[in-house]
Parts: C-alpha cells; sequence; structure tokens
C-alpha cells in the first residue's frame, strides 16, 4: 500500500491540489471564526481583541491580566468528602458556570477566559447556608451553579456539594463570599 501511496504522491498534480486544498483551508479557518456567526449560533464582537488569540498558548490559558473577574467555588464541610471528590465536584461547577455563562453573557466569559479564568475554592458549614448563599448570589445577578451527587461513592444521592458562584466581578463575589474562609 505505501508504494501505491508513494507514487500517488509523486503525480504532480495530485501535489498540486493537495497544496492548495491545505492553503484554502489555511486561509477559510481565518475567515470562518470572523464571520458574524459563530459555530454555537451566537455571534463574535469583532472588537473584542482576541482575534489574535491573546491569553492562549499552546497548553491551555495563560493566567495573566489583572484578575478584575472570579469563580468562587463553594465545599460544603460538613460532608467531609475526600480530596478527590472535593475536586470532581469543584470541576463539575466549574463546568456548569462556563456554559450558563457561555449561554448568558458570552463576552464576560472571554473575558475571564483571557483574565486566566481565576477561581477560589471556600468552605460552607452545611447545605441551608450553601442554598441562602446561592439565593442572595442570585439575587445580585451572579451566575450560580449547584452542584447534587449521583451517589455513586462517598455521598448520598442528590446531595448538594459545591456552589459556584460567578464568573463575574470580584467586588460583586467578594460582597456575596467574601465572609467564608479558603477551604
Amino acid at each position: 500500500m505505501i508504494p501505491i501511496l508513494s507514487d500517488l504522491l509523486a503525480q504532480p498534480g495530485v501535489m498540486i491540489g493537495m497544496g492548495l486544498g491545505m492553503c484554502i483551508g489555511f486561509f477559510a479557518r481565518g475567515s470562518i471564526f470572523n464571520d458574524a456567526e459563530s459555530p454555537g449560533g451566537g455571534s463574535y464582537d469583532q472588537n473584542d481583541d482576541d482575534e489574535d488569540d491573546d491569553g492562549w498558548d499552546e497548553d491551555g490559558f495563560l493566567a495573566e491580566g489583572s484578575g478584575e473577574l472570579k469563580l468562587v467555588l463553594v465545599v460544603r464541610s460538613d460532608l467531609k468528602m475526600g480530596k478527590g471528590k472535593v475536586a470532581a465536584q469543584c470541576s463539575h461547577a466549574t463546568l456548569k458556570a462556563y456554559k450558563q455563562t457561555q449561554k448568558k453573557n458570552s463576552r464576560l466569559l472571554r473575558a475571564w477566559e483571557r483574565n486566566g479564568q481565576p477561581k477560589v475554592v471556600l468552605k460552607i458549614e452545611d447545605e441551608a447556608s450553601l442554598l441562602d448563599l446561592a439565593a442572595l448570589a442570585r439575587d445580585a445577578g451572579l451566575t450560580v451553579s449547584i452542584i447534587q451527587d449521583a451517589g455513586r461513592t462517598q455521598i448520598a444521592p442528590g446531595s448538594r456539594t459545591v456552589l459556584g458562584v460567578g464568573p463575574g466581578s470580584v467586588e460583586l463575589v467578594d460582597q456575596i463570599t467574601g465572609h467564608l474562609k479558603l477551604y
């Protein structure tokens, strides 16, 4: 099979066609993401200063910027979850907050991404306090992400484990969560 492929690639027409295809693909890729419609159905704002992928590197996000936005993850301490369980639940809350913010306020989400997606993990005593905090955050206009566990490992099914508050402005998020201690 390899000799056939090498014979095919030796044909000038095939090489020219492949080269043209690669060039067209390269230039088309740049224009697709600068069009008015995004792949997800929303629209891109061409004046967002992210046309050069500022804030990105090959490993993902760069943690730089002023940090004026953040996401706070509030973990119930009364559940006595293991470290891995807490990490998984915080990951669920982060993803849920991301998806909710993507739908509600994509500009805020992009600004948070460009600032390294700051996150802080705090602790709260119990479920009632967590739900009160969620109501305050919701009333303040912040994104609220409550995670309920499936109950497959350490926690009873339906237990509310983590509350995501934000992403939002540091000032507003701190008004709601500033009294809590680090986890």
